[in-house]
């Protein structure tokens, strides 16, 4: 879906008519989440607007190295804003608990996924796009916003980790010229890919050789892994500390789909991932999440199911697709 340029027409006219907006991410947010919201954040910011930058999770370490992610609240005491824009977010409640007891005035959704429903005033989706980064981009380049090294740099650690740094197949010859042109910006791309896909911690260490001590290979094409919470708990670690697990099962050759459920004390947290045909985000959309073709996952409460019902369901559903 191309957007329409009634979609930045409209864009314009709530920004020029509000003062204060609340900006959201989705649950456990990657780098696309966080760089298209700080980027919008400075192109508020430059208008004069007040912002509330928000997350229902902590963010992961590697995203701290985003220009403003500091910036970023796991808690409002402010129940009213003119606008709420909520950035992949399939549904409002995937931008967290606190957004039902938050009132707005207009409502604006920025997503690429496919899993997107229409429930915002304006919904800015293009499920083509590889990332909602290269959206934020496009619309920026649209309205002729000048952009700088930080929201480059932004733009960019969304578009290079939601392309797998340009692996995954929604990448395009458009992306690359996005990418292109964001360089010229003349950020460090070098430190922030080594931060994306090098550089790890202690506990990320020890949780991926836990995760693959465990792993299980099914249908020999599908690889679970598990990670209890007594894991974390021995570590001390957390599900920040989680980054790229998942996806090392990939590199079996037989793999076609990988999967890292993670408990904590309240729920499993679910995360997919494939190569070839295989569509995992209707997979998580059967379980109420959401993602990409190749990228995708879900929350569940521990008070619905326990681990070993949870994997055997998994486990049917995959079956289906492999």
């Amino acid at each position: 879906m191309e957007l329409l340029h009634k979609e930045i027409k409209e864009f314009r006219k709530i920004i020029k008519k509000n003062q204060t907006f609340f900006m959201t991410v989705h649950l456990n947010p990657d780098a696309d989440a966080i760089g298209s919201m700080l980027s919008v954040a400075l192109y508020l910011e430059n208008l004069g607007k007040k912002i509330f930058l928000y997350s229902h999770d902590v963010l992961n370490e590697n995203l701290l190295i985003l220009p403003g992610a500091k910036k970023i609240k796991y808690k409002t005491t402010s129940k009213a804003f003119d606008v709420g824009i909520f950035f992949e977010c399939s549904t409002p409640e995937r931008g967290g608990n606190e957004i039902k007891e938050i009132s707005f005035k207009k409502t604006i959704s920025i997503d690429h996924h496919k899993t997107a429903k229409r429930y915002a005033d304006l919904n800015i989706l293009d499920f083509k796009s590889p990332s909602t980064s290269e959206i934020i981009f496009r619309i920026f380049k649209r309205i002729g916003f000048r952009m700088d090294k930080n929201i480059a740099k932004l733009l960019y650690a969304g578009i290079v980790t939601d392309t797998g740094r340009f692996h995954y197949p929604q990448t395009t010859p458009q992306t690359h010229i996005i990418a292109g042109e964001l360089l010229k910006y003349k950020f460090d791309f070098t430190k922030l890919n080594d931060n994306f896909f090098v550089r790890t911690t202690y506990q990320n260490i020890k949780l991926l050789a836990r995760a693959i001590e465990r792993m299980k290979i099914y249908y020999q094409k599908f690889a679970m892994l598990v990670l209890r919470e007594k894991d974390f708990r021995e570590f001390k670690a957390g599900f920040e500390h989680t980054e790229n697990i998942v996806n090392y099962p990939m590199m079996i050759d037989e793999v076609k789909v990988s999967c890292l459920i993670k408990e904590d004390r309240e729920k499993f947290s679910v995360t997919f991932r494939s190569k070839g045909n295989i569509d995992v985000s209707e997979i998580a959309l059967f379980f109420g999440g959401g993602g990409h073709k190749s990228a995708s996952g879900f929350k569940v409460s521990k008070n619905k199911i326990d681990i070993e019902t949870l994997k055997k369901s998994i486990l049917k559903e995959i079956k289906k697709y492999i």
